[in-house]
């Protein structure tokens, strides 16, 4: 055997063996492949499934939403008759408050103007009992 038969022997070995090697890695990425190929296709009804559950969730969304805003639009009357309740309430503290204030400051005047006139009738009391007294000493004195 010579060198150049040699050579060619070891060349068709190697490329046996890489010939071998590619089919067993090309049979690995078959296996991958129908793998993968199932998996979408899970992947597929799994959507399928959750797009149908989707449109329903959204249907009985709409649906509650609707009855909502029907409810809302009923307790818009309630709602503007407890606010004008509360404006009523406030209307009459407002006044309730503005009457007390007038009626002490009436009572502080009332009180000063009584004070005053009781202040007059003791002291025109003591004239009177001063002069009665001057009178009856003036009386005794010419006795």
């Amino acid at each position: 055997m010579t060198i150049g038969e040699l050579a060619g022997l070891i060349a068709a070995i190697a490329f046996v063996i890489l010939v071998v090697f590619a089919c067993i890695s090309l049979s690995r990425v078959s296996k991958v492949l129908k793998e993968t190929n199932e998996s979408v296709k899970v992947l597929s009804d799994d959507v399928d499934t959750l797009s149908k559950e989707t449109e329903k969730l959204l249907g009985n969304t709409n649906s509650l939403l609707e009855d909502l805003n029907k409810k809302s639009v009923e307790l818009d009357p309630a709602v503007k008759a407890v606010a004008d309740v509360g404006q009523s309430v406030s209307n009459v503290n407002e006044a309730v408050n503005n009457f007390v204030e007038r009626h002490e400051e009436r009572q502080s005047k009332f009180s000063g103007f009584t004070k005053l006139a009781t202040q007059a009738v003791v002291m025109s009391a003591w004239r009177k009992i001063r002069q009665h007294r001057q009178t009856k000493k003036a009386k005794e004195m010419d006795e």
